[in-house]
């Protein structure tokens, strides 16, 4: 355990201060915002209409168009309550380990290049460190999107990571903690979209495709 915390912050201090640069300084505090708890909402609903998007070429062109506003309407707006619904649970199991284990950010343990404000840095540290919930929300939006553009599912994860290292370089989270949060995020929305009966289920998907 003591090696794999030396092995932490070496890797903190690594990433938070030789990665220094006015380009990294100018583009991480705006790329870490996409892990916002508020920012998820704005994905969730995007999300849900992408999939009405998708979802619009499977149904047939006899039905009038108040039907098909209808049944558009209600895939985007259950799938949006799926997505609610695994971002509850995550949101949960995160908040929980935070109280659980209560570890100070890296800016209340050693002397480090902080580069949010002070009025956030105070909030910060009402919350527990570990895990990373900022990761855990961009690598589960990341898993939506992949589910939904398969083909762009590189450009998803490399958007989480991105994110991911941003809280490092920011100086808020020890590497060990956005790993953690990333697989959290991940493997949360990777299991609960693995239930094809529940999505069935919220988007009826199984109902309105053959009509």
């Amino acid at each position: 355990m003591t090696y794999f915390l030396q092995f932490d912050r070496s890797v903190f201090i690594w990433i938070n201060t030789d990665w220094t640069n006015a380009l990294f300084d100018l583009i991480m505090p705006w790329i870490t915002h996409l892990g916002d708890p508020n920012i998820v909402w704005v994905w969730i609903i995007g999300i849900g209409l992408l999939r009405v998007k998708q979802f619009a070429p499977s149904t047939e062109t006899d039905l009038s168009s108040r039907q098909k506003f209808k049944l558009y309407l209600q895939v985007g707006l259950f799938f949006c309550l799926f997505l609610v619904l695994i971002y509850g649970v995550s949101a949960g199991v995160c908040s929980s380990l935070k109280y659980l284990f209560d570890r100070p950010r890296p800016f209340e343990q050693q002397h480090v290049m902080l580069r949010v404000s002070a009025g956030i840095a105070a909030d910060l540290s009402e919350n527990g460190s570990f895990p990373s919930g900022h990761t855990s929300n961009a690598f589960m939006v990341a898993a939506f999107l992949a589910e939904c553009i398969p083909r762009r599912r590189y450009a998803f994860y490399g958007m989480a990571i991105t994110v991911a290292l941003s809280r490092i370089y920011l100086g808020v989270h020890f590497p060990g903690e956005v790993l953690f949060g990333a697989f959290l995020g991940w493997s949360i929305a990777r299991s609960m979209l693995s239930f094809q009966w529940l999505r069935n289920r919220l988007t009826r998907e199984k109902d309105y495709k053959g009509k």
